[in-house]
């Protein structure tokens, strides 16, 4: 029995070379536009399987009775088909490990497959050889077509997946049908490959922000710590800036720095100078020698033409009898604040030049005493940089936002400064922000 085709369908994929002029231009105008709706369709769905199913779906409603498209680029491997057959549909997606042979031979080689199909076990066979759902393959030879079409997905000089097609029977693909489903495989290719280029991109984002971002600041006997991080463009959710606190609990490290530039290479080279100042304070908690000593690996590994500077401040705490001792040293970073207890702020001054700058270069740490309910800041120069109306945050307003906040916790002082930032900015551009705030609060006896 021959199932009904709709008149859309027909019109598509119908043999126009004996029609008459305004047939053939109906059916070209119907076919430029149906490309274009399906590159929207694709195009408008950020989820690279989303947008598979988006695909599969508009082709069995419009053009075939079964249509499957399979991608395997970077993280994303899988294929997605339909077959509608009447009233029934028949949907599959899963993630695959490998091209099934026939999708296998498509894609090493470039070239359009085109299959006729017999009746009974070959067809079966050949199906097989295509679909990887059971359930899909077996709605697909009860639908008995008489011929398949399996089209590369190529873009960039590179083959990633492909699309098969098939028709119900007693309709197949002619000359003119599949020049224009060539057409068609390379619109729907350039549109899938924009949406894994942006998921890949989103995942390595991901990843490197799971590795770049610190666990919940620490609980540390007598010290109560809090940060504040933000990125100039959320949505790419990556920035240079960078803290990190480790340590034993009696000797710990502080760091909080900047990398020039923004999103994931700013991200990428952050990582790195974490990892070289952990890796460091292994054999030394000196901070003066620990920035040392990343700077020089940084200039050793740096390329010819390489950009990379990065400030940073280095940090030692450690119990003393009359509070807590914090070294610290300055690679070209904004100079660290003292909130005492009472509200008073003091500038703690350890000048020294950007790492990745020079190589060679050594520094010199301060010494301070934070007492009972003393608070240690750091910041990045997106907090003083931030541009309002008329002039910049600077360091002027964040010491007077920050006599506001004497003795108060950590996070509460963090909260304050990065309120009164944001509400410099209004809706203005920002840079990337970090802000670490460390409380001296001895427990009582």
């Amino acid at each position: 029995m021959t199932l009904p085709v709709r008149e859309r369908q027909v019109r598509l994929l119908a043999d126009s070379r004996a029609s008459e002029p305004r047939a053939r231009l109906a059916q070209a105008s119907s076919r430029a536009e149906f490309m274009l709706r399906l590159s929207r369709t694709v195009s408008a769905v950020q989820h690279p399987t989303r947008a598979m199913e988006a695909l599969v779906t508009l082709l069995v409603e419009e053009m075939v009775t079964f249509a499957q498209v399979t991608v395997f680029s970077g993280i994303r491997q899988a294929t997605v088909g339909v077959v509608h057959d009447g009233s029934v549909r028949t949907v599959a997606g899963l993630a695959v490990d490998a091209p099934t042979p026939l999708v296998d031979e498509v894609v090493r080689h470039g070239v359009v497959e085109h299959l006729m199909l017999a009746a009974g076990d070959e067809r079966r066979a050949l199906v097989d050889q295509l679909v990887p759902d059971p359930g899909l393959a077996e709605a697909l030879d009860a639908l008995g077509p008489e011929s398949l079409v399996v089209l590369p997905l190529a873009s960039r000089g590179r083959s990633f997946g492909a699309l098969a097609l098939a028709r119900p029977p007693g309709y197949g693909f002619d000359a003119g049908s599949l020049a224009f489903l060539e057409d068609l495989a390379q619109r729907i290719s350039v549109a899938l490959d924009a949406n894994l280029v942006v998921a890949e991109s989103r995942h390595v984002a991901a990843v490197l922000r799971r590795a770049m971002t610190p666990a919940r600041t620490r609980t540390v006997p007598d010290l109560d710590t809090a940060a504040f991080l933000r990125v100039a463009h959320e949505h790419e959710e990556l920035g240079g800036d960078f803290y990190d606190v480790h340590g034993a609990d009696d000797d710990l490290t502080l760091l909080l720095g900047d990398v020039a530039g923004k999103g994931v290479e700013a991200a990428v080279h952050a990582k790195r100078i974490r990892n070289a100042v952990r890796t460091a304070s292994h054999v030394d908690r000196d901070p003066a020698w620990i920035l040392a000593l990343v700077n020089r690996v940084l200039c050793d590994e740096a390329e010819p033409d390489s950009e990379v500077i990065a400030t940073a401040v280095c940090g030692r705490l450690r119990r003393v009898p009359d509070g807590l001792s914090v070294e610290l040293a300055n690679a070209g970073h904004p100079s660290p604040l003292v909130l005492r207890s009472d509200g008073a702020v003091e500038r703690v001054e350890a000048g020294g030049v950007a790492l990745a700058l020079l190589d060679g270069t050594t520094y010199a740490a301060t010494s301070v005493v934070l007492r009972p309910d003393d608070t240690l800041l750091l910041y990045t120069d997106g907090v003083t940089e931030a541009r309002g109306h008329r002039d910049l945050f600077g360091e002027e307003r964040l010491v007077s936002t920050l006599r506001q906040a004497g003795g108060m916790k950590a996070s509460a002082v963090v909260d304050q400064v990065a309120i009164a930032v944001t509400t410099h900015l209004a809706d203005r551009q920002r840079d990337d922000i970090a802000l670490v705030a460390l409380r001296f609060h001895p427990e009582q006896p």
